[in-house]
């Protein structure tokens, strides 16, 4: 178990994990100032990623899970890790797919980094959904003839949920001069994915609350006219005069 919070870690971040390192804890740091995902509460573009801080929490528990014999519930420390760890992956691909697309960065570094990080992350994509790892793969690869930051977003949107990852952990391409996330880069509305609420649910609840509102109305009009002696519905056998 140590051993895996090495190779995660690396030896050059030091024991509090402020140092220069350069394996996925240095990238998933790297990347929350990018994505405004760092700190505590996932919301800031300085200090430690929120990631990392999830990862931790989970590389505790498991060790403690280990120390007490329960193997179970460290393998579910286990894949919750494996799971987190993919979401500077997944911001990484945002990066790049932002870059070439919305800024018009052609650079050979960019479509190469941008590579890179769709090719680690695809196969977990695929898993969820082959056709939305057609689409990222067709807009990443090299070579690509184009690249849409909407088309690569949406495929991944979707699966979030299937991939283990909320749109909070993964966040948004966040201008720190602007102080505003970049136009179509932005955090993934929850209420609008399968991993959020439903909104043909919303409607429907409005819809029927709607109906119910104005059947109370109808009630209260109804019990207003019998209590003054002229009642909607009558007695069709009662005399009208």
């Amino acid at each position: 178990w140590d051993e895996g919070v090495a190779f995660y870690t690396g030896s050059e971040e030091g024991k509090d994990g402020s140092g220069s390192g350069a394996l996925l804890y240095s990238l998933a740091d790297k990347r929350c100032a990018n994505f405004k995902t760092c700190g505590p509460e996932g919301d800031s573009v300085s200090g430690t990623s929120n990631i990392n801080i999830k990862i931790f929490s989970e590389f505790a528990a498991g060790q403690m899970n280990l120390n007490l014999g329960n193997c179970d519930a460290a393998r579910v420390n286990k894949d919750r890790i494996s799971e987190l760890m993919g979401v500077p992956l997944v911001q990484g691909v945002y990066r790049y797919a932002h870059k070439i697309d919305n800024l018009g960065d052609s650079s050979e570094k960019s479509k190469a980094e941008g590579a890179v990080f769709a090719a680690a992350i695809l196969p977990r994509l695929h898993a969820c959904s082959p056709g939305a790892a057609a689409t990222v793969y067709e807009n990443m690869k090299v070579g690509a003839t184009s690249t849409s930051l909407s088309a690569v977003k949406s495929a991944f949107e979707k699966n979030l949920v299937c991939m283990g990852m909320t749109g909070d952990d993964v966040g948004g391409v966040y201008d720190v001069d602007a102080g505003a996330f970049f136009l179509g880069a932005a955090p993934m509305n929850e209420n609008e994915t399968s991993g959020g609420v439903n909104i043909l649910g919303i409607v429907l609840g409005s819809v029927l609350g709607g109906v119910a509102l104005i059947a109370m109305f109808g009630f209260l009009y109804m019990m207003k006219r019998e209590k003054a002696g002229n009642p909607m519905f009558k007695n069709p056998d009662e005399v009208i005069a």
